[in-house]
């Protein structure tokens, strides 16, 4: 599966007051549901050939070449310090997410399509901002809630290996585990 999304939105991070509506991308991780604006999605892909890294964070499965150009691979879980597949297969989607010049591939479980949503049904903005979890949001719709994630912090790793992933604690993952 390989869609683009480019140019049709733009790429920012922080939620606008006046914005009515969001269009988010729903993805499953380790249970677990997810989304990103889908200004911060280029595209979506399967699964490619990476090369390791040597001596990078465990979150780091490599770099992929994409046009000749090396994009960091994340598995999603475990940057968020989820438990993480044990096996990758050829069908495994990896969300390409750019913001603010950092760009990477991020593996998820399942891509579960876009959505739009209004403005109200994002819930608890002031308690994710500052310094705390990699979450703008938790966004509530009759299927449950989902954490809308921060693309900047997502994506801003260090390769040195000493950095460690983004902690959420249980009481946040509760709130977006599937089933709920």
């Amino acid at each position: 599966m390989v869609g683009t999304f480019s140019g049709a939105f733009p790429t920012v991070n922080r939620l606008a007051d006046n914005d009515t509506s969001h269009r988010l991308l729903y993805m499953a991780v380790a249970g677990h549901h997810f989304c990103l604006r889908l200004g911060d999605v280029e595209r979506l892909l399967p699964l490619m050939q990476v090369q390791s890294v040597p001596e990078g964070p465990d979150y780091l499965l490599g770099v992929m070449n994409l046009r000749g150009e090396a994009v960091p691979v994340l598995d999603l879980a475990r940057r968020l310090n989820l438990p993480a597949v044990a096996r990758y297969a050829l069908d495994t989607p990896v969300v390409l997410a750019a913001i603010g010049g950092l760009r990477a591939g991020l593996v998820v479980d399942e891509v579960q399509g876009v959505r739009t949503v209004p403005r109200a049904a994002l819930r608890g903005d002031a308690l994710f901002r500052d310094g705390l979890p990699p979450v703008l949001s938790a966004v509530t719709s009759s299927d449950g809630t989902a954490l809308l994630l921060d693309a900047l912090r997502i994506l801003d790793i260090d390769l040195s290996g000493l950095s460690r992933p983004l902690a959420l604690d249980d009481e946040l993952l509760s709130l977006c585990r599937e089933n709920n």
